[in-house]
């Protein structure tokens, strides 16, 4: 009966795919299936009776661990899974990983039981898989255009080490945290947004987000990425890479710039030739005219007409004059020419000094000109460039303004900054004009109350020497009611 189990259980050890065997202390071979012949090359018969031991088989590198690890058992210590590589017959090298189990008799250990696997091709697949991993994970570590991976929630798993360096992040500060965390307020909203369409489409390109380095300073970059899906279909992970357009937003703010300067530079130009083919020339026309009229009929003429002609002379020289002065002075800023020296400068006299200058124009057209000053007010500018602005909003007050009208103006301090006003009760300035009349490149005028010409160059000017001094200047006007302008300028340092 023992005879026949033993048969049936060698019998059915033959119909096992691994190689079932014992061995003793030495090594050597007391039992073996059939599997040997398949996986070895060699038959269990010729391996029996050749009293082979399993030192034929392994390669010389390994029979040393083979015999440490088979002594260890035979001493009590259980060493089982170990892998070895052995020759079969061919001569050809396999990798076996063996299993083992005691075999006890009266308590003592005197042989092991084994169950040797053929795992040659799964070890080729793992070296092949670990080569690539390798291949991969260089090209990921060396790849020179920044990488992040996020997952569902837009935390960050993964980043390399281009992102890293960009960026300014240590690998242990920057995963785990989500990709909000580096952008701003407006850019986390957009990117929510974009991120839910980005995981229902799977893909994205060129997107635009302004992130913070650790350092505090912002970079501009443009990402490009796909979404990797699991076996079904559900989101596993992002992946995106980007790049730094931080100097190419730059350069294309500056080309804009440039643009923009160009525009202005060749309005400036025209504005430049249309003063002197035109604005400049009508009052020397009126010059010519009138004075070769008196050098022709002097005799002729009485007083009032005399007095008619020179007063038309004085007009004209006088806005032939102050147009020069504007244009030398508005050329001068433009070429960088004109100097800008801010000083302590008293804000009160030199209006008193404008009023006083242009008080018999404003007197030939009967307007009053009105005066409300803060005590002893003072300002940190340049002084010429505040007696060109003060002279320029007063003299175009009175330009138009009516017979009979009046000019009030005021100058007012805060703490922060002087304030000066110029109001008029003149013809006023309509809101879709008021757009216009500090731009060059508009060609803006107006005729005046009693058909007073003018290029628009004076507030222009007006315009960038308060911006110079680091004030603003802007206008409050009705049409029919009258118009006022108003500009700032810092305050001096106190005094202690």
């Amino acid at each position: 009966m023992e005879e026949e189990q033993s048969f049936n259980q060698i019998d059915f050890l033959d119909l096992l795919p691994e190689i079932v065997f014992e061995i003793d202390k030495n090594l050597n071979i007391k039992f073996l299936n059939q599997a040997c012949e398949k996986i070895l090359g060699y038959s269990k018969s010729e391996l029996i009776n050749n009293k082979s031991s399993l030192k034929d088989f392994v390669i010389p590198n390994d029979i040393e661990k083979v015999e440490n690890d088979i002594n260890k058992n035979f001493e009590g210590t259980h060493i089982s899974g170990n892998s070895y590589r052995i020759f079969n017959k061919a001569k050809e090298e396999l990798i076996l990983e063996i299993y083992n189990n005691h075999i006890k008799e009266n308590g003592e250990i005197v042989e092991l039981r084994c169950i040797a696997i053929d795992i040659t091709e799964k070890e080729k697949k793992y070296k092949k898989l670990s080569s690539q991993e390798k291949h991969f994970r260089q090209i990921f570590q060396n790849f020179p255009i920044p990488y992040q991976s996020l997952d569902e929630k837009g935390i960050i798993i993964d980043v390399n080490p281009a992102w890293l360096e960009l960026l300014g992040y240590s690998k242990e500060e920057i995963i785990g945290k989500n990709f909000t965390s580096l952008l701003s307020a407006d850019n986390q909203k957009r990117f929510k947004k974009v991120f839910n369409i980005f995981i229902k489409k799977g893909e994205i390109s060129n997107i635009q987000f302004d992130l913070f380095k650790k350092d505090g300073s912002v970079i501009y970059t443009n990402y490009h990425g796909k979404v990797e899906y699991s076996d079904t279909k559900q989101f596993y992970r992002t992946h995106c890479v980007f790049n730094d357009i931080t100097l190419q937003q730059k350069a294309e703010q500056t080309l804009i710039k440039s643009e923009q300067r160009l525009r202005e530079l060749n309005a400036t130009k025209d504005k430049f030739f249309s003063i002197i083919a035109h604005d400049l020339k009508n009052p020397f026309n009126d010059l010519m005219g009138f004075t070769q009229l008196l050098a022709l009929n002097i005799e002729k003429y009485d007083k009032s007409k005399i007095e008619q002609f020179v007063n038309i002379i004085h007009q004209s020289s006088k806005l032939a004059y102050n147009l020069l002065e504007n244009l030398l002075d508005w050329s001068r800023s433009q070429t960088g020419i004109l100097k800008f020296n801010p000083e302590k400068i008293p804000v009160n006299k030199l209006v008193d000094e404008n009023i006083d200058l242009l008080e018999s124009t404003a007197r030939n057209k009967n307007i009053q000109i009105y005066s409300e000053f803060d005590k002893d007010l003072s300002a940190f500018a340049d002084k010429n460039m505040v007696r060109t602005i003060i002279r320029n909003l007063i003299s175009n007050a009175i330009k138009y303004t009516n017979q009979g009208g009046n000019i009030n103006i005021k100058t007012y301090s805060d703490n922060k900054v002087c304030e000066i006003s110029v109001s008029d009760s003149g013809i006023g300035i309509s809101e879709e004009n008021i757009a216009n009349i500090f731009k060059i490149d508009e060609s803006f005028s107006t005729i005046g109350t009693e058909r007073e010409k003018g290029t628009g160059l004076g507030l222009i000017l007006c315009k960038e020497f308060v911006e110079k001094n680091g004030g603003k200047l802007w206008v409050k006007s009705d049409p029919d009611k009258g118009s006022t302008f108003f500009f700032t300028l810092p305050l001096p340092e106190p005094e202690f």
